[in-house]
């Protein structure tokens, strides 16, 4: 990680710190010792932190009620649902050498920054810069909705795959839970595709761009 790596990412709390990094620094430590102990202890508060920065934060960064902060806590019901489902029946049971992928991941997974601890994924040079346009345009009030979108979209493809298809990509399940797993990833999708692009546009001027400033300020440098 170099000093100019863009990230998307939220504050993570001690809890989740700790226990990530336990987890981590115990499977690398001890590679022919198993700590399914240390790893059952992380994806429920996991999840949780997940689906705040980007469910509820956006409803409390803009103040939302009614109908839009309805429509949002529904998404992230059905995001929590599949998450806890699958991570339960696919990370109860893993090897030495699924264990050691998963606390790599992990590991890319945890920052800090001026004492803080982060969890976040990086994303490429280029896609930052536009969304830092992007979201200055919206300020500006000359905003493009098509490219709000394609942005937002990408921002939140990039969540899933770094916070659902890496950890459980390389873990082998039989016939039955993969496909469950694919169930569950087209869930978690389709409640991403709905938040980004039907839900943000439809959005007052106000509420959007409190929405923005809100995953604004999610990307920044590590």
């Amino acid at each position: 990680m170099t000093a100019n790596t863009v990230y998307v990412a939220f504050p993570a709390s001690p809890e989740l710190d700790s226990k990530t990094r336990a987890f981590a620094e115990a499977a690398l430590a001890n590679p022919k010792q198993s700590q399914q102990g240390l790893l059952d202890q992380i994806p429920n508060i996991f999840i949780d932190e997940v689906l705040k920065a980007f469910f509820q934060g956006p409803v409390d960064a803009a103040g939302m009620t009614g109908g839009a902060a309805s429509v949002i806590h529904g998404l992230m019901s059905m995001v929590g649902k599949a998450s806890r489902a699958l991570a339960g029946k696919v990370l109860s049971k893993v090897s030495l050498d699924e264990q050691a992928m998963l606390a790599r991941h992990f590991q890319g997974l945890t920052l800090e920054k001026d004492g803080v601890p982060y969890c976040g994924f990086p994303i490429d040079a280029e896609l930052a810069n536009e969304a830092m346009l992007m979201f200055q345009s919206f300020r500006d009030g000359t905003g493009d909705q098509k490219q709000m979108i394609r942005i937002m979209t990408a921002l939140g493809d990039g969540a899933i795959s770094n916070f659902f298809d890496t950890p459980l990509a390389n873990i082998k399940v039989g016939f039955v839970t993969r496909g469950l797993v694919s169930a569950g990833r087209a869930t978690i999708d389709k409640a991403s595709h709905s938040m980004n692009a039907k839900l943000l546009p439809d959005l007052e001027a106000d509420v959007q761009l409190r929405v923005l400033e809100h995953m604004e300020g999610m990307v920044q440098e590590f």
